[in-house]
């Protein structure tokens, strides 16, 4: 778990209460939203701390990035009757979508179900792990993986899991390639046979998109679809407030609940709320992770210690919170140990940031 000193509470033991607690009442149009964002990250293992940031923020009416400790401008009991209020949200939710990961047999010809994971995964994997539909898995050998269209088998559905701190290569039957990011899951036809290419996604993926015009290539994931005919993009998937699609090249139509919006390159759509918010960004640092960089350009050093903690597999404690909206640009190589990746940081002269008893400190 990531250990949130500015706030004083544990966000895995939140998010442990949240599964144990039944919801009494129902639940408005509001709720049931920030609800779906509340158990985006239930089968993870590493508790996103900005969004539980985020939350808290704006349940003390805070806005922009402020260096404000929590701790001291909120009592605990606030805090605590607000903790509540998410326990409660969160297992309403966690009894509407606890079935979705049960495993299903594998039909003549594989669809991707476009609202939920079919494939069982572990929560905790050790390596990249290839899973199938009727319940067999293996560890992915090598660094990468080709499919082959020419099977003559039934297409069956499969799923590629990634752990913390390894990323995979796989080319998909129709030529298509994903680089999946650490911590990632995706399900998809060992074969494409329908009129429809698609995949689900929950995690980060670059794709290469095989250029079909009679087969849409369409990607699900909780909180957008994406389809297109041929393009490069970056998705984005693993939560409401950190979902996002950044094109490269060629067009994608992006939908959400309630918006749709067509990307021209160098343009990036992100989830607001249920609608979509769309600007112009640099491509470059979104698709720097699939080279073997960490690529941080002017980002907080929440987010880049956020990164680092999910690769690493380590717990992150900010002993001095004025220091979390301090902006950065700083690109270190993803095989270098943490220790490297810390002296790289500390050698830009801006933050202290030390190792302590297996978490990452900074002060």
């Amino acid at each position: 778990m990531y250990r949130c000193c500015y706030c004083r509470v544990s966000i895995s033991e939140m998010e442990q209460d949240n599964k144990n607690i039944e919801e009494q009442q129902p639940l408005n149009a509001q709720q049931q939203w920030e609800l779906r964002e509340a158990i985006s990250r239930e089968q993870s293992t590493c508790p996103d701390v900005d969004e539980q940031w985020q939350v808290v923020s704006e349940k003390l009416g805070l806005t922009g990035e402020q260096d404000v400790d929590v701790a001291e401008v909120v009592p605990m009991h606030v805090r605590s009757s607000w903790i509540r209020w998410a326990i409660g949200i969160a297992a309403a939710l966690a009894l509407i979508v606890g079935f979705r990961y049960l495993a299903s047999p594998p039909a003549t010809v594989a669809r991707v179900d476009a609202t939920t994971f079919a494939i069982h995964v572990p929560d905790e994997i050790d390596d990249v792990t290839l899973s199938t539909a009727d319940g067999k898995q293996q560890q992915a050998s090598g660094k990468q993986m080709k499919l082959d269209q020419s099977s003559s088998v039934p297409a069956q559905l499969m799923a590629i899991s990634t752990p913390r701190g390894k990323d995979y290569h796989l080319t998909l039957a129709d030529g298509t390639q994903v680089w999946l990011n650490a911590e990632s899951h995706l399900e998809f036809p060992d074969r494409f046979t329908g009129d429809m290419r698609e995949v689900r996604l929950q995690g980060e993926a670059y794709f290469e998109v095989k250029r079909d015009p009679k087969r849409p290539f369409i990607v699900y994931s909780d909180f957008l679809t994406t389809r297109v005919l041929g393009t490069a993009f970056n998705v984005r998937a693993r939560s409401g407030r950190d979902a996002s699609v950044t094109l490269v090249s060629g067009r994608v139509l992006v939908k959400c609940q309630e918006a749709d919006q067509v990307l021209t390159p160098g343009q990036q759509a992100s989830l607001a709320g249920s609608q979509l918010a769309v600007k112009t960004v640099d491509t470059y640092p979104y698709t720097q992770w699939k080279e073997g960089f960490f690529y941080f350009d002017n980002q907080s050093l929440f987010n880049i210690m956020q990164e680092l903690a999910r690769w690493y597999g380590v717990n992150v404690s900010f002993d001095d919170t004025s220091k979390m909206h301090v902006r950065l640009h700083f690109v270190v190589e993803r095989n270098k140990s943490l220790g490297e990746a810390i002296a790289n940081l500390n050698a830009l002269g801006i933050v202290h940031v030390r190792i302590e008893g297996g978490v990452i400190v900074i002060d």
